[in-house]
């Protein structure tokens, strides 16, 4: 196939583009740098450093036309939660208007497959395994952005846009290279720091699904490789929640740290979650797909290839007006 992948230069992007790339696909990935990395970029691979919040419908139908994607695997967004909810305005831009965009193009030029990476925030905040099924009521501005993107993927394939629309919720993806200052990452740059005596952390207690990137990777190709004509939301988690307390354990068992580890009041956000379990049912049936990777061989993984920190430059703030990166 050839695929163009936006936010290819990001997380999940660099490791999509290296196996579809392995596997004979010719790619075209486009991302504005602003958290992806051009050092993610696999040679072979064409590139265009593009912000699609600036790029007009004409020059975006230039690319796509000349290139004559067979499918999209539409990655680009911001996903760092405390900078949507400071940001609202621009996450809209985004995460809704550059979907929109992409799906009107479409329109122009059809391709088969288009896949949309998309987030288990779209459900209610509620204590229970989220199943698909279920009335999407997302608590923060990244869950309700994506909301409407998946809304704009349905629209496109019903119009023929693209014969096939695969939206993926994804559960806490992580593994090495990631771009945003997530748990792990967090987790990671903290233990670090040796002048901390005890390390203390927000709410300990919740529970999340954490799913290593390469199996994210797997269930995104699947949705490429099987032929699934219509509209499609799964769930892309490993249906095991863990306890956030024991996800810091874990690293720093990996590490080697020994520091006492304290839950902090003051450090707990108001879009936290009590739990996030999915049910995965949908996509073990459908695509055949199910998970490999355990957690503790997946933080090994992300321990060994940790570089040091997560780069400075690549940590949202208020001082930082991101573009597109991959989810």
């Amino acid at each position: 196939m050839r695929l163009l992948i936006s936010g290819g230069a990001g997380f999940i992007g660099k490791h999509l583009s290296a196996r579809m790339l392995a596997a004979g696909h010719d790619l075209l990935i486009i991302d504005d740098l602003s958290v992806g990395r051009a050092s993610h970029v696999p040679a072979g691979a064409q590139f265009l450093a593009a912000d699609l919040t600036m790029i007009t419908p004409a020059e975006l139908d230039e690319v796509i036309a000349d290139f004559r994607p067979d499918g999209v695997v539409h990655l680009a967004a911001i996903h760092f939660i405390p900078y949507c909810m400071r940001n609202p305005e621009r996450t809209q831009e985004v995460n809704v208007a550059v979907t929109l965009k992409l799906v009107e193009a479409l329109a122009r030029h059809p391709v088969e497959k288009f896949v949309f990476s998309s987030t288990m925030d779209v459900y209610p905040c509620e204590d229970i395994v989220l199943s698909e099924d279920m009335s999407p009521e997302p608590g923060n501005v990244y869950g309700l952005t994506k909301l409407m993107s998946e809304q704009i993927v349905a629209y496109g394939q019903r119009l023929g846009n693209f014969q096939q629309g695969t939206v993926l919720r994804f559960a806490n993806v992580y593994g090495p290279d990631e771009t945003n200052p997530h748990l792990i990452p967090d987790v990671l740059d903290r233990l670090a720091n040796t002048d901390e005596p005890v390390l203390k952390f927000g709410y300990l207690g919740a529970t999340r699904d954490f799913v290593y990137v390469a199996d994210v990777v797997e269930a995104i190709a699947a949705s490429l490789e099987r032929d699934l004509p219509g509209f499609l939301r799964m769930n892309i988690g490993t249906g095991n929640p863990t306890a956030v307390r024991s996800v810091v354990e874990v690293i720093q068992h990996a590490v080697g740290d020994t520091r006492e580890i304290q839950e902090d009041p003051i450090r707990f956000r108001a879009f936290d979650r009590k739990s996030l379990t999915p049910d995965i049912g949908r996509v073990k049936e459908l695509l055949g797909w199910t998970p490999t990777w355990n957690l503790k061989d997946g933080i090994a993984a992300t321990v060994a290839a940790y570089p040091g920190a997560v780069a400075a430059e690549t940590k949202l703030d208020d001082g930082i007006r991101p573009g597109q990166h991959a989810a």
